[in-house]
């Protein structure tokens, strides 16, 4: 403590001085007009900058509950175009079925169930294609499927929620077709190769066609009403033997890029079928 007044009264001078500095300065801005606006404006200033600095922090602080925030409008604004998607593939797949129903001449007794392709191949010599309704939606083996543009394979095994289709694309595939326009009748059969190209076989040679007719569905068996469009024939020629025609068919699916198909069911198929299979026994 001593020490302290010590100190006190060695500086006391400089103490006086800073006091009478003070007491200055007060009666300068205090009975001065101009100095007392440019006090009280640069001290406006001073505070205006502490504030702005001090509202900076504060938003800095605050950024992390805006963004999570903001992260949660984006989830709800997502849901919402997930949901506005799933409603507009429906109008789109009601548009194509209404289109597909019209080619099959709506012939009584055909169903038609729209699925989507998960996994396909087109570059095999036996290429399959997995689809997203199975057994628990309906599908059993030897459905149709049709795409857009028009066949794309059958139905061959099914698990509860997938189906695995043999499409026009696999040497096991075997579609009875006919060029419309006439009465001639043809099996459809893949060679490998070009993805865009099958074949058909053992066409009549007193048939009369050309390059650029169309070829669809007979509509003898089951599977697939008539007059579902196949393809066009692109190049004619004779058959190993001479004598059939044997004709190139330019199919109008196109199977490297193929998304959303529709599953013909028949409801009168195993009455059908089991006709048949008598017929064959006598």
């Amino acid at each position: 403590m001593q020490t302290i007044l010590n100190f006190l009264i060695k500086h006391n001078h400089w103490f006086l001085f800073i006091l009478l500095e003070g007491i200055s300065f007060v009666l300068i801005v205090s009975f001065n007009n101009y100095q007392n606006a440019a006090m009280f404006t640069s001290a406006n200033s001073i505070a205006g900058n502490m504030y702005e600095t001090l509202s900076d922090i504060d938003r800095y602080f605050g950024l992390k509950s805006e963004n999570d925030a903001l992260v949660e409008q984006n989830a709800v604004l997502l849901n919402e175009i997930q949901a506005l998607k799933e409603e507009l593939k429906g109008y789109q797949d009601s548009t194509m079925l209404a289109e597909h129903v019209a080619i099959a001449g709506g012939r009584q007794g055909y169903r038609y169930m729209s699925a989507r392709v998960v996994n396909s191949s087109y570059n095999k010599v036996d290429n399959y294609m997995t689809l997203d309704k199975g057994a628990a939606q309906g599908v059993k083996p030897e459905m149709g499927v049709i795409g857009k543009d028009g066949v794309v394979g059958i139905i061959y095994q099914t698990s509860d929620n997938f189906s695995l289709v043999i499409p026009l694309l696999n040497s096991k595939s075997n579609i009875n077709c006919r060029v419309k326009g006439t009465g001639s009748y043809s099996a459809l059969h893949w060679e490998g190769g070009d993805a865009r190209y099958s074949y058909l076989i053992d066409l009549p040679r007193y048939a009369v066609f050309e390059k650029g007719d169309t070829v669809v569905t007979s509509g003898f068996s089951s599977i697939f009403p008539a007059d579902i469009p196949v393809g066009v024939i692109d190049y004619l020629e004779d058959s190993k033997d001479g004598l059939f025609y044997r004709a190139r068919v330019e199919l109008f699916v196109d199977f490297t890029n193929i998304g959303n198909v529709f599953i013909i069911g028949n409801d009168g198929k195993e009455e059908q079928s089991e006709l048949e299979k008598k017929g064959e026994k006598e």
